[in-house]
């Protein structure tokens, strides 16, 4: 039996958290053998320091498609690309919510339950006219701006009829951590877009509608890669309407909903993590991704003060193994077009008094709500 998989558990629905961690196995399609690595279609694999293939698919692609499930188009946008719920044709700023996260690594992150649970379920919206039967409470912002050459990329708090009235990047303190949009220098070339530099984000993923109840993945170094965006700028990765069943349900280890067609990673340091206190679990965020047990105080166990449990990858020389006191984390995205306001009236989102040169770049020309959109 394996040892307690309690990742972010607290967001699962409570009733089937305890049974369902010890009898939950990783799922058998997600890993594939290092030959296979960033092969497009195949199954999705990263080793500490490397992207899986941006469009890496784990199901057994047995997809039948199953009428019954009806998606209002006119709300939820047009379900033959991407669902998107704003317009990006002809703008240089596009804007974007990550609709999919396939989480390749790490294995704490990735183990089956954990991705469809835990993940997917709180990607998804609550909005069962889009065939969408999740919670919305993970969001996660992309704006690419083709002008400037920078991508600006950060969570949002979960606010009510987002997908109509618009997200906004989170800017707030969750327990003395900074969350805060970033902005990176992108390049495009082939029809692929990727970031040439790397900075540190603080994503918050909620466990509910409060601000408090945020819990952070300090993900350091971040980079973005193989990103195709559709000619009409709406979708990164399409929607599969053939894997939808009669009530709109999906199974991912049959039929993939998204088609993702972007990578992305970075590392997260064990002590940062060690300090990400998960409250519903009494415990620390190290302790999660270590999958093992916690110490009186509910952080990772340590020996001659440094963490016993060893990362699969090195903050100071940035590399797979060395110094093991990081763990790398990296998934796979679809996106599609959203509407992103300023947030000034809006709490979690008022900018801050000092913002950097980057905020500027998100003011759409073509959208007087879209106003600053990054601080680091």
């Amino acid at each position: 039996m394996r040892p307690r998989n309690k990742v972010l558990v607290a967001l699962a629905a409570p009733a089937c958290v305890t049974a369902a961690l010890f009898a939950c196995a990783d799922d058998p399609h997600r890993r594939t053998t290092a030959d296979q690595v960033n092969v497009g279609g195949g199954a999705c694999e990263a080793k500490a320091g490397a992207l899986p293939a941006p469009d890496c698919d784990n199901s057994d692609k047995s997809c039948a498609p199953t009428p019954g499930c009806t998606i209002d188009e006119a709300a939820c946008g047009s379900k033959s690309t991407c669902l998107p719920l704003a317009d990006n044709k002809g703008k240089d700023v596009l804007d974007f919510r990550i609709r999919r996260l396939n989480v390749a690594a790490p294995e704490a992150l990735a183990a089956s339950f954990i991705q469809t649970t835990v993940v997917t379920a709180n990607i998804d919206f609550n909005e069962p006219r889009c065939g969408e039967l999740g919670k919305g409470l993970f969001t996660w912002l992309m704006r690419v701006d083709r002008k400037n050459g920078q991508l600006i990329t950060g969570g949002a708090p979960p606010l009510p009829g987002a997908i109509s009235s618009g997200f906004c990047f989170a800017r707030f303190d969750s327990n003395g951590i900074p969350i805060d949009p970033i902005t990176l220098k992108i390049e495009e070339s082939g029809g692929k877009l990727r970031t040439t530099e790397k900075k540190k984000v603080n994503i918050p993923i909620f466990l509910s509608e409060a601000l408090s109840s945020a819990i952070v993945l300090p993900i350091t170094d971040v980079t973005v890669e193989g990103v195709s965006i559709s000619d009409d700028g709406n979708c990164i990765g399409s929607l599969n309407p053939a894997a939808l069943a009669s009530n709109c349900s999906d199974d991912p280890s049959a039929c993939s909903k998204w088609n993702t067609s972007g990578a992305l990673g970075g590392f997260i340091t064990l002590e940062e993590a060690d300090e990400v206190f998960v409250k519903d679990l009494n415990r620390s965020l190290c302790v999660v991704l270590s999958r093992d047990q916690a110490d009186p105080e509910g952080k990772c166990p340590r020996e001659g003060g440094k963490i016993k449990f060893k990362g699969d990858y090195c903050s100071t020389d940035r590399q797979a193994g060395s110094c093991q006191d990081a763990v790398w984390m990296a998934a796979t995205f679809a996106a599609s077009a959203v509407k992103v306001i300023d947030g000034a009236d809006t709490e979690g989102c008022r900018p801050r008094a000092t913002t950097d040169a980057g905020a500027d770049a998100g003011a759409d020309a073509g959208d007087t709500d879209a106003g600053d959109a990054a601080t680091d």
